[in-house]
Parts: structure tokens; C-alpha cells; sequence
């Protein structure tokens, strides 16, 4: 995120309680992701991440996982859009879908159109 500046980007980091994390840990944890761009949100409930786990195919509720929307996606009524990219480090999940910060960024450019 620190080498694309461009407004057009939205970032939405979403925490839970997952491994134990309490609302508590945001404010530190949120250091981690300083961008100006990104909102950081706390789910006590792993409510998104249960409404992404069948779209995602996640084992539970799906979380550290990282998605990209096209420009397109909109989210109406109880069911998110598909994400144009995503990836994980989760156990039990595609590895094609493992975490790979160089490919993540690429396919960024790339939904954003700059290849």
C-alpha cells in the first residue's frame, strides 16, 4: 500500500476474535496497516467473516484473509459481492489462494487497471 497513494483505493480491515483478539487490541494492532486510506472495523461476532465463509469456501469463519473488489462490486442486501482476488493463511485451503504479498499486489494493479 505504501507505493500506490491513489485515492481511488479503499481499504476496509476488519478485526475479530479470532486467537483470543478483544476490541482492546485494534487501536495496536491498526498501527500495523497506517495507510490514510484504511477504515479499521471490530467484528466480536466473526459476523463478515461467517457471511464470506461460503463464498470463500473457508472450513469457519472465514479470517487473515485479504480480498480485492473490482470497481464494480457493491454489497446490496445480505449477500457481499465475490471478490475479484483473494488470498490466505489459513490451514486446509487451496494453496493457490496461499498469501504471496508480490502476487497480491500485482493482481491490485491489475483490478485497478494498471497492469
Amino acid at each position: 500500500m505504501e507505493a500506490d497513494g491513489s485515492a481511488d483505493v479503499a481499504v476496509y480491515v476488519i478485526w475479530s476474535s479470532q486467537v483470543e483478539a478483544e476490541e482492546r487490541h485494534v487501536a495496536a494492532a491498526a498501527k500495523r496497516i497506517p495507510d490514510r486510506r484504511a477504515r479499521h472495523y471490530w467484528d466480536a461476532g466473526q459476523t463478515v467473516g461467517k457471511i464470506f465463509q461460503p463464498i470463500l469456501g473457508t472450513p469457519a469463519p472465514a479470517w487473515d484473509v485479504w480480498m480485492l473488489f473490482d470497481r464494480a462490486s457493491r454489497w446490496e442486501g445480505d449477500t457481499p459481492p465475490r471478490p475479484a482476488w483473494w488470498e490466505h493463511q489459513l490451514y486446509q485451503m487451496p494453496p493457490e489462494h496461499s498469501l504471496d504479498p508480490s502476487r497480491f499486489a500485482r493482481k491490485a494493479r491489475e483490478i485497478e487497471g494498471r497492469r
